[in-house]
């Protein structure tokens, strides 16, 4: 039997988070959830989830630490990272590919079931 995938969703609204978790576990994902920037690379390394999908905008550590400091660590350097966020600026875009991100999706444009399928395209990878 294939081994269920595991995501790590970092997300400061936390009723998006509870919509997140719901609809990707319903799809037959593990959800791990995490509502700050420090906590989510704790959970990263404690975790190893097969993706991350992270917001950039966090309270104690901002998504470009997160993305910094999980890219630092070898274990982590091939598990990819969608960012999901309102900052939709050309040069914060170009920031988080710099960092390491492999995807970037703008909150406002995109429906959660989108991000569900998203989240299945790059678990297929």
């Amino acid at each position: 039997m294939d081994k269920k995938s595991k995501v790590i969703v970092v997300e400061d609204d936390e009723l998006l988070l509870k919509v997140y978790k719901h609809k990707l576990e319903s799809e037959g994902i593990d959800t791990i959830i995490s509502t700050d920037g420090e906590d989510a690379v704790s959970k990263v390394f404690s975790e190893k989830p097969d993706l991350i999908v992270l917001d950039l905008m966090l309270p104690k550590k901002d998504g470009f630490w997160v993305i910094l400091k999980i890219r630092e660590n070898q274990e982590f350097a091939n598990t990819p990272i969608i960012v999901i966020s309102n900052r939709f600026e050309p040069v914060d875009k170009e920031r988080a590919f710099a960092l390491g991100a492999n995807g970037f999706l703008v909150k406002v444009n995109i429906t959660i079931e989108e991000v569900v399928e998203k989240v299945k395209e790059y678990l297929k990878k």
